[in-house]
């Protein structure tokens, strides 16, 4: 994850990875991965990899002969990747517009909701394609706007009223871009080619609004200004996401629909390399 608000610690980190990443996460990582057309012995390079869900799902799919990296600047989502299972993942700490790695050394990169927090997205985009083989590709996911996805309009609201607008700040800041004209348009201009944007949808369950509203506060920077308010407080605000998701709610708890922009593209050829392979067939 990208920016410090967003660099969680350890703590955090191990509850994003214990509720976000099962109600979100990872049924975003299969879709990205699906479309990104993974091969068994491929090179994968997951770029903002957070508690490493689409490293370890690419780990299972390149198999035995493949290799996945998975980098992240925050030590904490590192630490909590690391733990999440004994699946054969190369971790390294790296910023995603400066990677530690030899041009050409992966067939694909992967980025899922990291893109967005990146100050300059035009470095990132360069830095993924520099160290894609001539014919390798990126897939990334970015959320749709926050008007696409409810349920999180909802967490928003109650969190601006009750806690103030900062903390609503940090769940809005996710849902800020790149949209698809933005992703086509970023994409080509860093020089990749046979862009596709599609849209992905993950139905989400929880076990209640409340349990929602928990789950994504101790998962992330938000724990320590929600346990500022006084009890009767806390409670007016569960009270209030409640009935705003009443028409979310069924007798297991709460479902909605989670919104999301997948993007692959080709790295492309650059004049130099374009030229030398003409010599090679001639």
């Amino acid at each position: 994850m990208g920016g410090p608000r967003w660099q969680v610690g350890d703590g955090p980190a191990r509850a994003y990875e214990r509720y976000l990443v099962p109600a979100f996460f990872t049924g975003c990582a299969e879709q990205l991965l699906e479309l990104a057309e993974v091969k068994p012995g491929g090179r994968v390079l997951d770029v903002a990899t957070g508690t490493g869900i689409v490293a370890r799902l690419a780990a299972a799919r390149v198999g035995a002969e493949g290799k996945v990296t998975g980098t992240d600047v925050d030590e904490g989502m590192l630490a909590a990747a690391s733990a999440a299972g004994p699946v054969e993942v190369e971790w390294r700490q790296a910023d995603i517009a400066s990677l530690p790695f030899p041009d050409g050394s992966f067939d694909l990169v992967t980025c899922q909701q990291g893109l967005q927090f990146v100050t300059d997205r035009t470095a990132a985009l360069d830095e993924m394609r520099r160290v894609l083989a001539p014919e390798g590709r990126v897939a990334i996911a970015v959320w749709r706007g926050i008007e696409l996805n409810p349920a999180f309009v909802a967490v928003v609201d109650v969190l601006d009223r009750y806690v103030g607008t900062a903390a609503g700040m940090v769940l809005r800041e996710p849902f800020a871009g790149p949209d698809r004209a933005d992703l086509h348009r970023l994409l080509t201009a860093a020089g990749f080619r046979s862009v596709r944007v599609r849209i992905g949808i993950v139905d989400v369950r929880f076990p209640s609004a409340r349990e929602f509203l928990r789950r994504e506060v101790v998962s992330t920077t938000l724990a320590g200004p929600v346990s500022g308010l006084d009890e009767a407080r806390h409670q007016e605000m569960t009270a209030e996401l409640e009935r705003t998701l009443a028409p979310y709610t069924d007798d297991d708890g709460i479902a909605f629909p989670f919104q999301t922009w997948l993007a692959v593209a080709a790295r492309g050829y650059d004049p130099d390399e374009a030229d030398l392979g003409a010599v090679g067939k001639g």
